[in-house]
């Protein structure tokens, strides 16, 4: 047999080791699980993967492509000498090919992926070894499984809500298939699942299996009654999900999820000592040097508790499930006694959530204002797989260090502060809905949040209700304010958001429906309904923006923090951002309304940018003052935004720098709105246009998770409304943080 490589001219250097790599992948292939059939192998350099019987093409170089070539050449002992149909049943193709790439890389490379190595001496320091099994199989796997989003691999490929970019769950004929595999591996014992692959493979060499036929000829060969395991694999989308605690020498495991599995367990005793024991689910036992329990004969909801005496002189220190880790379980955390978990310092680098842990990471956390000075504080965050009890908590201890002294009562500020934000799913109660708490005290605010999310439709539809609670006391300084926010009273509310995102030929963008209203204990007494529809379209490298906004408010009583904004952002937004929610970064001065404008904006409210800061007086047709409108309860308004970036030399665009046009124009009420008076409440329109320019900080050094930091200056040469003293086409200013909409 021959391997050979076809490399493009500019990328030898990279491939040097393609055809002995395709050459170790055919031996291992050929030993483990068949002889390969044909005389050649090129391995072709190419823009992405694609599998032709003694051809394959591969993307990348040395070694990130090493994955891809086991992948592809695999794809020559499945579809190129077992064949099958791939659009009736991919899993047979794409999932055994994907069980071949994860066995190559370890056969070759050992356990773990061999990775370039990084410049960054940071990311040398922190990077931790990736296990070729977790990469190729069990990650993707999990991930999904944990959910309850893996759907059945047994379906035609056209019935997987579409498979792009293998979405709609098309992608899990590769990984649960893989995954599969590795568990009737765990199921038959390493020899006996190896010597029935070599059968499959030879009865069906240069022939056209289905589904029934790889089945019947695992369990024809083993002579065991598998069809438990395929019937649950691969017809249904059941879960393995066990749990494992003991009390003394009593052992309980209990089965959370509906799939039925025999377990592998392992005892650590007190005296360091290990014990190994298999519990059978039905009457096949494999090959094990465990010590075999009675058999656990149940299955789905029936029997889900299993307990058992052991004899362990020293005493249970512990107690495991499968330390193998090739048992699917979609809720890895319990499978410990002690609780799988992960304790190490956040190095805020990229890497896929560990499926084998809960994990919780620490790092310091400092910010500063000029009440508080110096926040010296600990963030402590965690989850399992992003998903399962997802918490980010921060103390922080406000030093006083670096404080603005000139201000009247300098030394009153508080001592701590704190964040904690917990959320997890309820996927019991119904799948993709979710509870989110959150709590905290920081500038002096007292905020706390519960509310409930459901996802639905491809995750395009969002409803979501929340219960919330602001609230300043009545002694706390005044220095942490940048707005008026009356202390001492209690805004409760209720907030119910439904949205939808879209996507068509018109381009993408959402609408989102708000309707808040006061709720128990709130001192306050008003409600809103609010529409909102951003759309984002582009042609010809032309990006057009839009922001439609409605608010209708009533109410006898409203809180001045959560009035409609005429230029941008209320207090109770603003309280939400950390550049904008007290004295430091931004000041009172700067963001006070009066007869001028001023210089600095938060995107939120009608958004009409080029007012901030504006008191916005308003006249009768006589001349006489009405009121001044920079807020208010009721408007509409409508933005946009033209950005041709595109089109900037690329030095610019390279170091983040964007630009657009823009234009506002909006309304907002000048009396309490009512059924005879709804078309004469609201003031003339105003206006502003001009153009924009952005700064986005996307790298951080080698730090990976860090958000970018978007720096927007707006120039609003127009109003159509201006304060006195000034032209409708003048030039001005105006400082953001992040985009306006």
């Amino acid at each position: 047999k021959v391997s050979y490589s076809l490399v493009q001219e500019p990328h030898c250097s990279k491939w040097q080791n393609a055809a002995d790599y395709s050459a170790k992948c055919i031996e291992i292939f050929s030993e483990d699980f068949g002889r390969y059939t044909y005389h050649k192998m090129i391995v072709a350099d190419a823009r992405d993967g694609m599998e032709y019987p003694m051809m394959t093409l591969d993307s990348g170089h040395d070694p990130g492509y090493r994955g891809l070539l086991a992948h592809e050449i695999g794809h020559n002992w499945f579809f190129g000498q077992v064949g099958n149909n791939e659009t009736y049943r991919a899993l047979l193709d794409e999932g055994f090919t994907q069980f071949l790439t994860a066995w190559a890389l370890i056969k070759i490379d050992g356990e773990n992926l061999v990775e370039e190595t990084p410049n960054s001496k940071y990311k040398r320091t922190f990077n931790k070894p990736v296990k070729a099994i977790d990469r190729r199989v069990y990650y993707s796997y999990i991930n999904d499984a944990t959910k309850n989003n893996d759907p059945v691999i047994s379906t035609h490929s056209d019935c997987f809500n579409g498979a792009l970019r293998h979405g709609g769950g098309y992608r899990h004929v590769y990984y649960k298939t893989a995954a599969m595999l590795y568990n009737l591996q765990y199921v038959l014992g390493d020899k006996l699942f190896l010597d029935a692959m070599k059968n499959y493979f030879e009865t069906w060499k240069i022939a056209h299996p289905y589904n029934e036929d790889f089945r019947n000829s695992i369990i024809r060969y083993t002579k065991v009654d598998l069809n438990w395991f395929f019937d649950q694999w691969l017809d249904t989308d059941k879960r393995i999900d066990y749990g494992i605690k003991h009390k003394n020498n009593t052992i309980t495991i209990t089965r959370y999820g509906r799939m039925q599995m025999p377990i592998d367990f392992r005892v650590i005793a007190k005296n360091g000592q290990s014990y190994d024991y298999h519990i059978p689910n039905h009457w096949f036992v494999k090959e094990t040097s465990a010590k075999v329990l009675s058999k656990w004969h149940a299955w789905d909801l029936l029997q889900p508790i299993y307990k058992v005496d052991l004899d362990i002189p020293s005493g249970i220190k512990e107690v495991i499930i499968d330390p193998t880790n090739r048992l699917a379980d979609s809720y890895m955390p319990n499978n410990s006694s002690k609780i799988n978990s992960t304790f190490n310092f956040n190095d805020n680098l990229w890497k896929y959530p560990d499926w084998k842990n809960y994990e919780i990471k620490y790092q310091p956390n400092i910010w500063w204002n000029s009440t508080d000075g110096l926040k010296l504080g600990l963030n402590v965050s965690g989850g399992y797989l992003r998903h399962h009890h997802v918490f980010d908590a921060t103390l922080w201890m406000n030093s006083g260090i670096g404080q603005d002294q000139s201000k009247t009562n300098y030394s009153d500020f508080n001592d701590l502060s704190y964040r904690i934000k917990y959320n997890t799913n309820l996927d019991k109660i119904s799948k993709n809905i979710r509870i989110y708490l959150h709590s905290s005290h920081n500038v002096s605010l007292l905020n706390n949040k519960i509310s409930i999310e459901k996802i639905g439709g491809k995750g395009n539809n969002i409803l979501k209700l929340e219960l919330l609670s602001l609230y300043r006391p009545k002694n706390s300084t005044n220095n942490y304010l940048l707005l008026p926010w009356e202390k001492g009273k209690f805004n409760n509310r209720i907030d119910v958001t439904l949205e939808r995102k879209y996507k068509n030929n018109s381009g993408k963008g959402k609408i989102k429906l708000d309707i808040k209203t006061s709720s128990f204990g709130s001192d306050f007494d008003y409600s809103s309904l609010s529409f909102t529809n951003i759309n984002q379209y582009q042609k010809l490298g032309i990006k057009i923006n839009t922001r439609t906004y409605l608010q209708l408010g009533r109410g006898s009583e409203w809180a001045n923090e959560s009035l409609l904004g005429l230029s941008g952002a209320n207090p109770e937004n603003m309280a939400n951002n950390k550049f904008f929610r007290t004295n430091g970064f931004m000041n009172s001065e700067n963001l006070s309304y009066s007869n001028e404008l001023n210089n600095y904006h938060l995107g939120g409210g009608l958004n009409l940018r080029g007012y901030s800061g504006y008191l916005a007086p308003e006249y009768d047709e006589n001349g006489n003052f009405i009121r001044n409108t920079y807020n208010g309860t009721s408007g509409a308004s409508i933005s946009t935004e033209i950005d041709f970036s595109a089109y900037m030399p690329i030095v610019l665009s390279k170091i983040g720098l964007g630009t657009y046009l823009f234009g506002d124009a909006g309304v907002i009420n000048i009396e309490d709105i009512n059924r005879n008076n709804y078309l004469s409440a609201f003031s003339d329109i105003r206006a502003d246009a001009g153009i924009g320019f952005t700064y986005t900080h996307k790298k951080w050094g080698p730090l990976e998770t860090i958000n970018p930091l978007v720096i927007r200056l707006d120039l609003p040469l127009f109003l159509n409304r201006p304060p006195v003293g000034q032209e409708y086409y003048q030039m001005r200013w105006i400082l953001g943080i992040g985009k306006s909409f």
